[in-house]
């Protein structure tokens, strides 16, 4: 067996994600230990996540001041043009389509506001830079649509609670950002007949991906806010009290699975079912999911009741045919 935590400064691939672990057959039959190693690779001192525009993070510093003009705004994004490019190319998409005309990103940050254009900033950065993983390339791209997915959901149910909206998109598209993290660890710069298999790899991403996840978000001086809802998400319970942004991606995650933007596709999902990355994941039905109990608590927490519960449910509905159309 062979672990190296991460890249110095002066190796290539530093600060993108990138480091070598690999395991033997005896390790994989304990989850526990493939658990932990998995999480020594992100609290390594040397550790750092896949690398984020400049643009990207310095826009999340000024989304924090309130006297930061629109022209600000736009001069800052203009310095990365293909960021720019693919920014528009979302914000033009029919997710948004009730922004009305967005001809110049001017318009955009006048129509939108600061906090929606810094999330689909942050968003195409996410598939750009993070949602990438070349041997893993179907369930990447299944992470990416259920991790933006669920930040549209999180929106929804801010909706029909007291909690603010300002970072419910931004916690529901990082709240998996440790399975990303953790399947860049796995491959990349690992030999192929080195890789762990994935169908016994999967609980041990399950059991981590929230610290990895929060661990991440922390590296890339994220609000806490962000960073406890990441690591949360799955128990709600923070310092035996319920965080109520890990709340809102509970009951947004769950939501989004009954939808078919699960992790773990549905029988009934169209796709390719001899897929063996789908097929591992589907050996998992229980992979990226909470407990009824957690659920129940959560909702509790943001005093959501049934009804409520519908009316979530139905605006993501109608999102869902949204983004289709």
């Amino acid at each position: 067996m062979a672990i190296k935590r991460g890249k110095q400064r002066h190796e290539e691939g530093y600060g993108q994600g990138l480091v070598k672990l690999a395991f033997d057959d005896d390790v994989l039959l304990d989850e526990d230990e493939v658990t932990k190693r998995l999480l020594d690779v992100f609290s390594a001192p040397d550790y750092r996540p896949p690398t984020l525009p400049s643009v990207a993070t310095e826009l999340m510093s000024i989304s924090q001041n309130p006297n930061v003009g629109i022209d600000d705004v736009t001069e800052l994004l203009e310095r990365d043009s293909m960021l720019t490019g693919r920014v528009m190319k979302l914000v033009r998409s029919p997710i948004y389509k009730g922004a009305g005309d967005v001809p110049t990103l001017h318009n955009a940050v006048l129509r939108l506001g600061l906090n929606t254009l810094r999330d689909i900033v942050l968003e195409t950065c996410m598939n750009m830079r993070v949602f990438r993983a070349d041997a893993f390339t179907e369930t990447m791209e299944r992470l990416r649509e259920h991790s933006a997915f669920t930040g549209h959901v999180a929106r929804i149910v801010c909706r029909y609670t007291a909690i603010e909206q300002e970072y419910a998109f931004l916690c529901g598209l990082l709240h998996d950002v440790g399975v990303a993290g953790s399947l860049i660890a796995l491959s990349e710069g690992v030999p192929k007949q080195k890789r762990p298999d994935l169908i016994a790899i999967w609980p041990a991403i399950d059991r981590a991906h929230g610290k990895a996840g929060a661990l991440m978000a922390r590296l890339w001086d994220l609000p806490a806010d962000v960073e406890l809802a990441v690591e949360a998400h799955h128990q709600v319970l923070m310092g035996g009290e319920p965080h109520p942004l890990a709340a809102t991606i509970c009951i947004a995650d769950e939501v989004a699975h009954e939808l078919g933007f699960g992790l773990v596709e549905s029988p009934d999902d169209e796709g390719d079912a001899s897929s063996l990355e789908a097929a591992c994941l589907q050996s998992h039905t229980g992979i990226d999911r909470s407990l009824g109990e957690t659920l129940a608590r959560a909702r509790e927490a943001l005093g959501v009741n049934d009804a409520q519960m519908e009316q979530i449910r139905g605006d993501a509905r109608d999102l869902k045919e949204r983004m289709a159309g």
